[in-house]
C-alpha cells in the first residue's frame, strides 16, 4: 500500500508543479481567466433557474431533471479521464521507469489509477464549490437535494474509474481480444448513463445500482493488473509500426493548390493524427454535440414562448451558432495548439528538411480543416433541416460554418507555434492556463465575426448573406495570419524550448 500511494504521490505532486509554475508564469493572465470563468458559471446558473422556472416553455422536456446534469457530467468526464489516461498513463515514458521495478504491477495500476480519480474527485468538488457561489451571489436559490450530492459523489467516482479502465482495454491487440474485455465491460457503461439520465425519478435505486457498480468495476479493476501490462506491451509494438493502412488519404486534388509538398504534409498529418486519441477524442465529442442537437430537437421540440428575450424562431439558429462554435474550438484552436508540441523529437526532422516553414504551418493549417469539416457538416445540416430554415438561413449558417473554421484555424495554428508544449507528458497540449485564453480569445474573436453578419441578416436576408461572405473572407485572412505568424514562430524554435 506504501508504494502505491508513493507513486500517487509521485505523479500527484508533479502535476501541482506544474500547474503552479504555470500560474507564477502567467498570473494576470490566470486571474483575468478565472474571472471570465466565473461570470460565465454565473450565467449558467442563471439560466438553469430560469428554465426551472419556466417549464411551460418546454412543454415535450417537461420530464426531465438533474437526471440530465448527472449523465452528462459523467459521460465528460469519463472522457476526460480516458484522455488523461492514455496521455499520461499509457503512453508516458516514465511507466517503462515504474514497470522494471521490483514492484508488483497491482501496485503501479493502482498508483496510476488514484492519480487520475483523485483529481476527477478534487475537480467536481471545485465545480460544486463555484456552483454554491454563484448560487449564493446570484441569488437563485436553486436546492440540491442529499440524492444529488450523493449521486454527483458516486459518478464522480465511477466516471474515472471507467474512463481508465477503457483506455487501458481499447490499447489491447489483435482487435478481437479488445472486443472481448469491451464486451463486457460495455453493458456496464450503458447501464449506468441510463441510471444517470433517469435518476431523478428514481434516486434511491439510481444510488444502489451505481453502487453495486462501483463495487463490481473496484474488483474487475483489482484484478486486471496483468491486463494493464499487457496493455503497456501492445501499445509499444503496435505504435511502433510505419505501415499506413488509410492510402485514400492522399489528398492528391490538392497538389496543384498547395503544391506537392504542402498537400504531403497535410496527408502525413491527417493519417498520423487519425492514430491519435486525442485527435479521435474530439472528433467523437463533436459528433456528440451534433447527436445531442438532433436528440434535443427531437425530445424538446419548439418552445411556444419566447425564451427571455429571445422569441421562438431564434432558439434553434442560436443553439446551432454555439454548438457550430463548440465545434470549431475542439477541431480547430485545441487540437491546432498541440499541432507542434505533439512532433516532439520529430521536430528536429521536419525543421532539417528543405520545406520553408510557410509550407510546414500551410500543410498543417489544411490538415485542420480536412479534419474538422465532416463533424461541423454534421453539426450544420441536419438541424437545418429537421427546424426547416429557409434556404438562405441554411446557406448563411454555410458561410457561419467558413467563418469559424478559418478563424479557429487560423488561432490555432499561430498558438500551436507560440506556445508549443514539448512535455512528453502532456502529449503537445499546452498548459491548462494557455489552453483557457485561447477559449477565451477564440470566443471573442468568434462572436464578432459572427454577431454583426447575424445581426445584418435578421434586418435582410440578401444583405445577411452579402455580409457574411465578406466576414468570410475576413477570416480567411486571419487564417492567413495565423499561417504566417506561426511559421515564424516556428523557425524560432530550437532545443531550449523543449521541455523536461
Amino acid at each position: 500500500m506504501s508504494i502505491t500511494y508513493a507513486i500517487f504521490e509521485a505523479e500527484f505532486k508533479s502535476s501541482i508543479r506544474r500547474n503552479v509554475e504555470s500560474v507564477k508564469k502567467r498570473f494576470a493572465a490566470t486571474m483575468l481567466m478565472v474571472l471570465l470563468g466565473m461570470i460565465f458559471s454565473f450565467a449558467c446558473i442563471r439560466l438553469v433557474k430560469f428554465v426551472i422556472d419556466n417549464p411551460e416553455l418546454f412543454p415535450e422536456g417537461s420530464n426531465e431533471g438533474y437526471g440530465t446534469i448527472i449523465v452528462i457530467f459523467f459521460a465528460l468526464f469519463t472522457l476526460r479521464s480516458a484522455g488523461k489516461t492514455y496521455r499520461q498513463i499509457i503512453k508516458s515514458k516514465t511507466m517503462d521507469m515504474h514497470l522494471v521495478q521490483p514492484v508488483l504491477s497491482r501496485q503501479i495500476m493502482s498508483g496510476m489509477l488514484l492519480s487520475i480519480v483523485v483529481p476527477s474527485l478534487l475537480l467536481s468538488a471545485s465545480l460544486l464549490l463555484v456552483f454554491v457561489i454563484g448560487n449564493y451571489v446570484t441569488n437563485t436559490n436553486i436546492f440540491l437535494s442529499h440524492d444529488f450530492l450523493v449521486l454527483l459523489l458516486l459518478f464522480s467516482i465511477l466516471s474515472p474509474i471507467c474512463g481508465f479502465m477503457f483506455s487501458v482495454i481499447g490499447s489491447l491487440h489483435p482487435f478481437s481480444r479488445k472486443l472481448k474485455f469491451l464486451a463486457t465491460l460495455s453493458p456496464i457503461l450503458i447501464i449506468l448513463m441510463f441510471v444517470a439520465n433517469e435518476s431523478h425519478k428514481e434516486p434511491n435505486l439510481a444510488i444502489g445500482i451505481s453502487s453495486v457498480s462501483l463495487l463490481a468495476l473496484t474488483i474487475y479493476c483489482y484484478n486486471m493488473d496483468n491486463i494493464f501490462v499487457e496493455a503497456m506491451e501492445s501499445h509499444k509494438v503496435n505504435s511502433s509500426s510505419h505501415m499506413n493502412p488509410f492510402r485514400v488519404l492522399k489528398f492528391r486534388w490538392l497538389k496543384p493548390i498547395l503544391g506537392v509538398r504542402a498537400s504531403s504534409i497535410c496527408s502525413k498529418e491527417v493519417t498520423s493524427s487519425i492514430r491519435e486519441r486525442d485527435v479521435l477524442s474530439s472528433a467523437f465529442s463533436t459528433l456528440s454535440i451534433a447527436v445531442i442537437l438532433v436528440f434535443w430537437w427531437y425530445n424538446v421540440g419548439m418552445p411556444t414562448e419566447p425564451v427571455g428575450d429571445l422569441p421562438p424562431k431564434l432558439y434553434y439558429p442560436g443553439m446551432l451558432a454555439i454548438s457550430m462554435y463548440m465545434g470549431a474550438l475542439l477541431q480547430c484552436t485545441m487540437l491546432g495548439s498541440a499541432i507542434l508540441g505533439v512532433e516532439g523529437k520529430r521536430m528536429w526532422i521536419m525543421k532539417s528538411n528543405p520545406v520553408e516553414s510557410l509550407l510546414v504551418m500551410k500543410g498543417k493549417a489544411m490538415a485542420l480543416l480536412m479534419m474538422a469539416i465532416p463533424g461541423l457538416l454534421a453539426i450544420w445540416l441536419p438541424i437545418c433541416i429537421l427546424a426547416q430554415f429557409p434556404l438562405k438561413v441554411t446557406l448563411f449558417f454555410g458561410e457561419c460554418l467558413a467563418i469559424l473554421l478559418f478563424c479557429n484555424t487560423g488561432l490555432g495554428i499561430w498558438s500551436g507555434s507560440a506556445f508549443a508544449n514539448f512535455d512528453e507528458s502532456d502529449r503537445g497540449n499546452p498548459d491548462i492556463l494557455v489552453q483557457f485564453m485561447l477559449m477565451g480569445t477564440s470566443a471573442l474573436l468568434s462572436s464578432i465575426f459572427l454577431v454583426l453578419p447575424a445581426t445584418v441578416m435578421l434586418w435582410d436576408h440578401n444583405w445577411g448573406l452579402l455580409a457574411g461572405i465578406i466576414f468570410a473572407v475576413v477570416a480567411y485572412g486571419i487564417l492567413v495570419a495565423g499561417i504566417r505568424s506561426g511559421a515564424s514562430a516556428y523557425r524560432s524554435i530550437f532545443i531550449d524550448s523543449y521541455g523536461s
